[in-house]
């Protein structure tokens, strides 16, 4: 079945305070769901950029890189600054040269401090909203945890595929 594309995607935001428990359950959860995908992967496979893409490593820097620009956005939102700080769309380090217990700290130190953050935030503060600079809606922070979430699903389908694919040339 043909996937759609990140940015082929819609969504619609106005979430409501109460969700974002959830949605920070499930921004937990990518850590141990990410390292469940890799465990047992050589490093030429979670190195290897397939079809000219991110590879593996790539992937999980970018999520960390992401999380970097949530937690800088949960500040402006709070700030009252609008439009958001832009998006991360090529990986700024080179995370092939990296091992892969490096590139998972990255991420989970940079995910921990994102959660962190989103944990602090008072109920005035949910109610807080910017313009996002890409899909020009305004987001609260409840909405950008739901968009993060869901970014981390694409994110992980990619690197299943990856895997899969690479697995089976090997």
């Amino acid at each position: 079945m043909k996937r759609l594309e990140w940015f082929e995607r819609k969504f619609t935001f106005g979430l409501p305070a109460g969700m974002l428990p959830f949605y920070l359950e499930r921004l937990q959860g990518t850590i141990s769901r990410l390292e469940s995908k890799i465990k047992g992967v050589s490093d030429e496979i979670l190195s290897h950029k397939l079809d000219n893409k991110w590879s593996v490593k790539q992937n999980i820097g970018h999520l960390a890189e992401v999380d970097e620009i949530s937690t800088k956005r949960i500040g402006e939102m709070i700030q009252g600054i609008s439009p958001l700080s832009p998006a991360v769309f090529e990986p700024r380090g080179d995370y092939n040269e990296q091992t892969v217990d490096e590139v998972i700290g990255y991420f989970r130190n940079a995910r921990h401090a994102n959660v962190k953050r989103y944990s602090e935030l008072s109920v005035d503060e949910l109610a807080k909203s910017s313009i996002h600079p890409r899909l020009k809606v305004n987001m609260t922070p409840v909405d950008l945890a739901w968009f993060d979430a869901e970014h981390d699903d694409h994110h992980l389908m990619r690197i299943s595929e990856i895997i899969s694919l690479l697995s089976k040339r090997n």
